[in-house]
């Protein structure tokens, strides 16, 4: 099992399913795509590279055989060895403090000045 390349598209997709793991559920492809914003063919590449290196595991969805019609959904997550390796490779988020109002340009300076007129 080779490791993926580490790109800015695999780092997006393993974000998402390191949210996924910590939350103890299973994405969808579409979902992906959605969540990080990226073309199918780039998350499915991605989601091949993983799977390939042993990182996640896909499922299809199990329907009763009166569902809807559409195609079933393949459900991804990430291996226990998956998630240890995307914690090494994910930078963790950074929280950016709650932006500080800023005065208006002028405010305070010659707040007292009289208009010229």
């Amino acid at each position: 099992m080779a490791r993926p390349r580490i790109t800015s598209a695999l780092l997006d997709v393993l974000g998402l399913l390191l949210e996924a793991w910590d939350q103890q559920t299973e994405v969808h492809g579409w979902q992906i795509m959605r969540s990080v914003r990226r073309s199918g063919p780039t998350v499915y590449a991605v989601l091949d590279q993983l799977e390939d290196a042993g990182w996640i595991t896909g499922s299809w969805e199990r329907r009763a055989a009166d569902s809807p019609v559409r195609p079933r959904r393949r459900y991804y997550r990430l291996t226990p060895s998956g998630a240890e390796a995307a914690r090494r490779e994910v930078p963790a988020p950074v929280r950016t403090p709650p932006a500080r109002p800023r005065p208006a340009p002028g405010f305070g300076r010659d707040a007292h000045a009289t208009p010229a007129g």
